[in-house]
């Protein structure tokens, strides 16, 4: 697997052949999807089939939806994809019921026709998402919609307790970013913001994840965002690499690897944070006085290798 994702498409179609080439990346592609690391929410993120590609060569672009980097299901509804060049061109896809799928992997695909670096961007709404305590303090179970749209009045109550209520209620909003080199790459593309409404940026230069401490900068419409967790993990290890952002949106986290080939995966959440969700009254139970959060959650993920 670390040969092929390593190796440049261009130089193995010229030493091996087309037909067979092809065979050894659906296996390398295998290989790859497969290999999972626990994260603690679902999300969406792109992670490609190699870091590095040449002028002429097909970039192979993998989405996974889930709560790992295995991919456990599909995507939810429409995932738009923005494919932006160095040269400020963009290639825009959606993915639907018709694209091409591996698996739980819906994939797209580009032809690399220009040098530089390809900075590719995801987002999927994930639905609308309300957990619902039947029996406090912990059990509940989750309703689809936002709890302003369910209808409490319908739902069979048998065996709630009295003191019922609404614990979250969110739309799901999920962002990634991923990346890949071409020719005359300008890597510093890569620390700058694409617009997302949680995005998180590389303030390293790409080229030095899996050499240790690297930082990274979270920004919320825009602006820094403090005291929010980042979890990193490398596909293929279930070690969290946790930190917490300043006052500035920064954070440094610990990516080194001695692997040949590493890929990670580094995670954004703003959960139930009251500076995004409010606190406020919906149904409950007549003994209960509990508040419920109600408000968009945002996720966001960068994926990073170690071959760009």
């Amino acid at each position: 697997m670390e040969f092929v994702a390593k190796l440049k498409y261009s130089e193995a179609l010229n030493q091996i052949g087309v037909q067979y080439m092809r065979s050894l990346l659906l296996i390398a592609v295998l290989l790859m999807l497969f290999s999972s690391a626990a994260v603690d929410a679902h999300q969406i993120f792109v992670r490609p089939i190699s870091g590095f590609a040449n002028l002429g060569d097909t970039a192979m672009l993998p989405v996974a939806a889930g709560h790992n980097t295995s991919s456990t299901e599909m995507p939810e509804g429409l995932t738009n994809l923005t494919v932006i060049r160095q040269d400020g061109g963009v290639i825009d896809h959606i993915l639907n019921e018709k694209s091409d799928t591996m698996g739980n992997w819906p994939i797209f695909s580009f032809d690399v026709e220009h040098p530089g670096l390809y900075v590719i961007t995801s987002y999927n709404g994930g639905g609308a998402w309300t957990h619902i305590i039947t029996n406090p303090p912990a059990i509940g179970y989750w309703e689809a919609g936002i709890v302003d749209e369910i209808d409490f009045d319908a739902i069979n109550k048998t065996g709630w307790a009295k003191d019922w209520y609404v614990e979250r209620s969110y739309p799901l909003h999920t962002y990634g970013k991923s990346f890949i080199a071409g020719p005359e790459s300008d890597y510093s593309i890569a620390s700058k913001p694409v617009g997302q409404i949680l995005e998180i940026i590389p303030l390293t230069n790409i080229t030095e994840v899996g050499n240790g401490d690297f930082e990274f900068q979270v920004l919320y419409q825009g602006q820094p965002f403090s005291d929010l967790e980042l979890i990193a993990q490398k596909v293929g290890d279930d070690t969290k690499i946790r930190g917490t952002t300043d006052a500035e949106g920064k954070a440094m986290l610990n990516l080194s690897s001695t692997d040949e080939l590493s890929e990670w995966v580094v995670v954004a959440d703003t959960l139930m944070d009251t500076r995004v969700v409010e606190v406020r009254d919906a149904p409950r139970g007549e003994a209960s006085n509990e508040k419920s959060y109600v408000g968009p959650v945002y996720r966001a993920t960068v994926v990073l290798r170690t071959d760009f």
